[in-house]
């Protein structure tokens, strides 16, 4: 039993060796760790097929900045053998067995004896330490499992933007939605361009609603939208970064409008003739050379015309 162990530990540590970037550990503590895991469990029972890896106990974790990650192998029927955890984009060796093989303290193998779960905790997580880290079990060829580490950033982000356009008169309700923050926001400040709004005193007309949960929503509802309104709003959490929305309030009737719309009618009774007086001189004039037309055709155009004309 003892050569069986010697020659696992002096395996494992050739190839911990031959591994580039590899920093800590002195050899007898690797042989220590080597043979503490090898001696877990070695009269237990293994099917035929060996160990195996349970994936689904083994899955993908996302976990936001300054937090710790817990990244888990869960391993069935792992008699006799070791189990290492390597950072897979620089095959840095992170882990064996329950010794923490890096010099970076915020790394730790957490293990307890007779559990199926090896864990790798990564404390204090740095955007860095997104990627891949793969599981390793030291059968022969070796069992590997990659368990991919999101790291994300607290995030704010106003719903409906960057624009959003309201007629006057109407509501104005926005939405401030507050993501991956490492605790509910104690407090969240709403900015009119600029200037910090004020919905605690009464009539104001300003009201702001905030609920935790998994997410922290905030919302901010103007009841009669006004021209002065418009601008920029900002919602400026204290535990992440503030986001912006900018709001056109627009008036249904506005004086260039209806300017346009009287022109409008002005030009459509001109052309249908529809005048309080017969005009200028010149149009008298004229008027006059068509009587000896208009006489012939009986009086009755030129009645209708002098008709028109006093109308």
């Amino acid at each position: 039993m003892f050569v069986w162990r010697s020659t696992v530990a002096l395996t494992w540590m050739m190839a911990v060796l031959q591994v580039s970037n590899v920093d800590g550990g002195t050899e007898k503590e690797i042989l220590e760790a080597l043979d503490e895991a090898a001696a877990e469990g070695s009269w237990g029972y293994v099917p035929l097929s060996g160990p195996y890896i349970d994936a689904h106990h083994s899955g993908n974790v996302t976990a936001r900045v300054g937090a710790t990650a817990v990244l888990n192998c869960r391993i069935l029927y792992i008699v006799g053998k070791t189990v290492s955890w390597m950072r897979a984009r620089d095959l840095h060796l992170l882990t064996i067995g329950r010794f923490t093989y890096t010099s970076d303290d915020r790394f730790r193998a957490v293990h307890q004896s007779g559990s199926q779960d090896w864990l790798l905790k990564i404390h204090y997580l740095q955007a860095r330490d997104a990627g891949p880290y793969e599981c390793q079990v030291s059968t022969t060829p070796p069992m590997t499992h990659t368990v991919w580490l999101s790291v994300v950033e607290p995030e704010t982000t106003v719903l409906g933007g960057p624009d959003l356009h309201i007629n006057a008169g109407s509501a104005i309700n926005l939405t401030c939605l507050v993501k991956y923050s490492p605790e509910p926001p104690p407090y969240i400040f709403w900015y009119h361009d600029g200037q910090l709004l004020s919905y605690d005193e009464d009539g104001s007309g300003i009201q702001v609603v905030t609920s935790h949960g998994r997410d922290t929503t905030s919302q901010l509802l103007i009841h009669r939208a006004a021209g002065k309104d418009s601008g920029e709003y900002t919602c400026s959490p204290a535990t992440a970064p503030p986001h912006s929305i900018n709001v056109h309030v627009i008036n249904s009737e506005s004086p260039a409008a209806i300017q346009h719309k009287n022109t409008t009618a002005s030009s459509g009774s001109s052309a249908l003739g529809c005048r309080s007086s017969p005009g200028t001189p010149l149009e008298l004039l004229l008027l006059l050379a068509l009587v000896p037309f208009l006489v012939s055709d009986g009086g009755h155009l030129l009645v209708d015309v002098l008709t028109r004309s006093k109308a």
